[in-house]
């Protein structure tokens, strides 16, 4: 391994929805504060932005039978030239709710392009930047870069927003406490290779535990950890999210899903 100890942060998790209006109004009776991703009736996905940096973004791709059939189909004739891209797009296609995807972010941003040439150095495979924009909720257009390694058990990798996202405060305000992702929790069935991998995208080796039901690890990044676990699926099980202690019991909510824990 050349390169070690490459700095990267959470910067979002991509949770998905059956139905984005229902889930924004959902979320909030959790006791966060949503923030629509684009504009009125134009938009597929809400934010839930943490005081950390870090976000949640709720997104909802199912349009109906047909619509999704045909997304599936596109999906499938990327795969002919890019499978990569194929298997990433894939994540996203309708089923049922959870946790799909996640970014890291390079720290600090500005580093983004040179920490791809150190994983690539380090000899995981990484694609090409691709070039994405969208409208958000004050009408302004945001663009940034984003590159994945080859398997969908790694997350993909973000360039900084440009214009920088503007946030307000009483946007990273929830009733239930939320401050920031804490840690992220991995199932994977090939233990091997997916610790192969997670040690190449972040430079690091971290001691291995063997439990009665199998082994884990903690990839330490900055302000949260990655945590990988053997288990007979590849998934991302769950995140716990750090709260302030103070809102434990400042007022009575809706249960969260069984993905997200909060920890006072």
């Amino acid at each position: 391994m050349i390169n070690k100890n490459i700095p990267f942060k959470i910067g979002h998790v991509l949770i998905q929805v059956a139905h984005l209006e229902t889930a924004i109004r959902q979320y909030r009776q959790m006791g966060f504060q949503v923030v629509p991703g684009g504009l009125p009736g134009k938009t597929h996905n809400a934010l839930i932005y943490l005081k950390n940096g870090a976000f949640l973004e709720l997104f909802c791709t199912n349009h109906g039978r047909f619509v999704n059939a045909l997304l599936e189909f596109m999906v499938k004739m990327i795969g002919l030239s890019d499978g990569s891209y194929s298997s990433r797009l894939g994540l996203y296609l309708p089923r049922q709710e959870g946790l799909r995807d996640y970014a890291l972010d390079s720290v600090p941003l500005t580093r983004y392009q040179e920490n791809i040439e150190k994983i690539l150095a380090n000899g995981l495979n990484i694609s090409k930047s691709h070039p994405k924009s969208r409208v958000e909720h004050h009408g302004i257009r945001l663009k940034w870069t984003l590159c994945w390694p080859e398997s969908t058990s790694l997350p993909f990798l973000m360039s900084e927003y440009q214009p920088p996202v503007k946030i307000e405060e009483q946007d990273i305000s929830h009733a239930n406490g939320a401050l920031g992702i804490h840690e992220i929790q991995l199932a994977t069935i090939r233990w091997e290779q997916t610790y192969r991998d997670y040690s190449l995208l972040l430079g690091m080796e971290p001691p291995i535990i063997c439990g009665q039901t199998g082994r884990s690890c903690l990839f330490p990044i900055q302000g949260a950890s990655i945590h990988l676990i053997e288990k007979q699926k590849d998934d991302i099980e769950r995140i716990v999210l750090s709260c302030d202690r103070q809102s434990e019991k400042a007022g009575t909510y809706a249960s969260v899903p069984s993905f997200i824990s909060l920890n006072y």
